[in-house]
């Protein structure tokens, strides 16, 4: 059986496989940081990119998924790797 921390785990892996997932693309793509804003439309532009097409999960875990760039941009901004 799971124990409920093995789930917080495996959802801290998740979100830090998204945020690196952001960094990349955003890399890959030579986009500027500085101009980046930090909305849903660039996020769900990287998110369609990446994966082809955009899920109805991914439309209902924007919030999330926003939250996670957003982060990822911060990091980017700051110089973590």
């Amino acid at each position: 059986m799971e124990t409920a921390g093995t789930f917080r785990d495996v959802e801290a892996l998740t979100k830090r496989v998204m945020i690196n997932l952001y960094k990349k693309r955003i890399r890959e793509t030579r986009l500027n940081p500085a101009r980046l804003k930090g909305t849903w439309g660039e996020a769900s532009a990287i998110l369609e990119e990446h994966f082809g097409r955009f899920s109805r999960v991914m439309d209902q875990n924007a919030s999330k998924l926003l939250a996670l760039y957003q982060i990822a941009l911060e990091e980017i901004r700051e110089g973590k790797v």
